[in-house]
């Protein structure tokens, strides 16, 4: 048996190098309005208060080893890895401090990432291999690009924001069995199954990056009526505020996944070697359960009018809180009412086709990919999701002063869910470029550089239908911080905040270059990323989340000496959208060395 053992060790920082905004910090917490009259909830803030201009939001030490076997037509592949983070292991944060899952997702950790056994065989001349084991499985022709036909495989988020985190270190292995035969020269199939469920990990509640305190590991219960942001000091579901503008803490329920083994996948390629230079097609048809959060809630078990009956002791009788917003006893039931509200997260099934292609023309590497999801579900707006609460619990009537429905969607009566999903036909397709220009070419002659590289990827999300519901998006909702919140609704308002039919947006990637950098023996490559959301607001969760008008720039340089030193130093600013931006105030600098060996 052959067995080879490969080790990097990594060191690096991650710093804050932009001012808080204000309009990104909730009103209770001492933020402002934005030019429209918007402002960031409660529930989005704690991310941003945790860290001020130039703090470091990570410190970290990371060791990854890569274990491969072989023997014979056999093998297996193993990659332990291990880091330590000092922001988080020996600190505290400046607004509040992590909740404990939420700490030991970043602090430190020993974990194995793939795992696997494999097999190649040569049948009747068929080239045969099985995977068992945690695994990558890269389908598609994305570069940068998420959703799509590769949808199904999670990733790390948190991994992907370490300072020099590495492809390998974002996509999640996920345990399933591969297969792949060819059934002639030019055309092969390829199957999956996995059996058992792994989810896309977020941020987590209260990290630099997180822009939902009930998202991600460690979310905290979601707050109404706040006046002061500490669900600590929210009164206890089931009992009577004697004060009805204290916090409302939103619990979080048991998270409802539809199927962890009902997961699998179908690849037919095939190499048209006739057309140009070769084209390479793949044809998919994949089943997965989302690997990324729908958020619902479920209403407690009294409406408006019994907790009126239980406050005034007059027995059931619908009005009898009175029909203006600021009746104390209509104030006081809604959140006792209120108080009862729980949330949940759903992974739902989806169902995807797609089709892609990757060839060469003159010397540049063109790929592209399209993909269809029949009644792939979407998430509802929580603003519009809470409206519905309020109609189904008798409640928008006596907070609006004005009968009638302030949702568009279906009441959600006592102990009952909210609609939190919509499901609708989805199309999406990306297209990529990657140019390799050598000394010769102008443009690295003009930079004096040996080689150039240009990678661009652009895509596009088409939901016919989105615009007829309030479809939720990326950006700001603006939540319900006291009773009438939600209430601002109609039926017939076409809110600005919900998704668009069609969007789409760009990335693109430009780095010269330069061996024996300064007659040594460093190799130098600086580095510009760019993206640009050009058109819509995508529906989400599972699409490529284009929010028209968002930019963002990143600089950098890459150090490499005989591929076994590296070092790397960029500096990332995000811009545009305006208060639709949820991070246009969390530029930052990262800095890592490594040692390979």
């Amino acid at each position: 048996m052959n067995v080879s053992v490969d080790t990097t060790i990594s060191a690096g920082i991650t710093m804050r190098a932009s001012e808080r905004d204000c309009t990104k910090v909730s009103l209770v917490n001492g933020g402002c309005y934005n030019g429209d009259g918007r402002n960031t909830s409660i529930n989005s803030d704690n991310g941003n208060l945790n860290y001020d201009q130039w703090d470091f939001v990570n410190q970290t030490l990371k060791a990854t080893v890569d274990i491969q076997g072989t023997w014979e037509n056999y093998g297996f592949f193993v990659r332990p890895t291990a880091f330590y983070d000092f922001v988080y292991a020996e600190n505290d944060l400046e607004f509040r401090n992590l909740s404990p899952n939420a700490k030991d997702q970043l602090d430190y950790d020993v974990d194995v990432l793939d795992a696997f056994v494999y097999g190649n065989w040569d049948i009747d001349g068929h080239y045969t291999t099985v995977r068992f084991g945690k695994q990558v499985l890269n389908w598609g022709e994305s570069l940068f690009i998420q959703g799509g036909i590769n949808a199904f495989q999670a990733i790390d988020v948190t991994r992907i924001r370490t300072p020099g985190a590495e492809l390998k270190d974002a996509l999640t292995p996920m345990p399933m069995l591969f297969a792949s035969t060819t059934i002639t020269p030019n055309l092969s199939i390829e199957a999956f199954w996995q059996f058992a469920y792994e989810y896309t990990e977020l941020d987590p509640a209260g990290s630099f990056f997180s822009t939902d305190d009930i998202v991600g590991r460690g979310s905290l219960p979601g707050l109404l009526n706040a006046m002061v942001d500490n669900p600590d000091l929210a009164f206890p579901p089931g009992t009577f505020p004697p004060n009805p503008l204290v916090p409302i803490a939103v619990q979080r329920s048991s998270d409802r996944i539809e199927s962890e083994t009902d997961q699998f996948g179908v690849a037919l390629r095939y190499y048209a070697e006739e057309l140009g230079n070769g084209v390479d097609f793949g044809f998919y048809g994949v089943r997965y359960t989302s690997r990324l959060p729908y958020l619902g809630f479920t209403t407690g078990p009294d409406d408006l009018d019994s907790a009126c009956a239980q406050i005034t002791g007059t027995g059931a009788v619908p009005g009898v809180c009175g029909t203006a917003p600021t009746d104390p006893f209509n104030q006081a039931a809604f959140a006792y009412a209120a108080g009862q509200l729980k949330y949940f997260y759903s992974f739902p099934t989806i169902e995807t086709l797609g089709a892609s292609f990757a060839t060469t023309v003159s010397g540049t590497a063109v790929s592209g990919e399209l993909s269809f999801s029949p009644d792939m579900p979407f998430g509802v707006s929580d603003l519009e999701q809470n409206a519905s609460q309020l109609d189904g619990t008798g409640a928008s009537g006596p907070l609006t002063g004005s009968p009638g429905p302030v949702s568009q969607l279906p009441a959600a009566g006592p102990n009952q869910d909210t609609v939190h999903m919509i499901e609708l036909d989805a199309l999406q397709g990306q297209i990529g470029t990657v140019k390799l220009w050598g000394t010769s070419d102008p443009i690295p002659a003009f930079l004096r550089a040996d080689t150039t590289t240009f990678v661009f990827n652009a895509g596009f999300v088409y939901v016919p239908d989105a615009g007829d519901y309030p479809l939720n998006r990326v950006g700001p909702e603006g939540g319900i911080r006291n009773p009438f919140g939600a209430a601002v609704l109609s039926p017939t308002f076409n809110n600005p905040q919900y998704a668009t039919s069609f969007s789409s947006g760009y990335r693109m990637v430009f780095a010269p270059t330069y061996n024996n950098a300064f007659g040594t023996a460093f190799t130098l490559t600086p580095n510009i990323s760019w993206r640009h959301d050009v058109s819509g607001y995508s529906p989400g969760p599972n699409t490529a989340n284009y929010l028209k008008g968002m930019k963002q720039i990143s600089i950098g340089i890459d150090a490499d000496y005989q591929s076994t030193y590296r070092a790397s130093l960029s500096y990332t600013n995000i811009f545009g959208a305006g208060m639709d931006n949820p991070t246009f105030d969390r530029d930052f600098i990262m800095a890592s060395v490594s040692y390979s060996f």
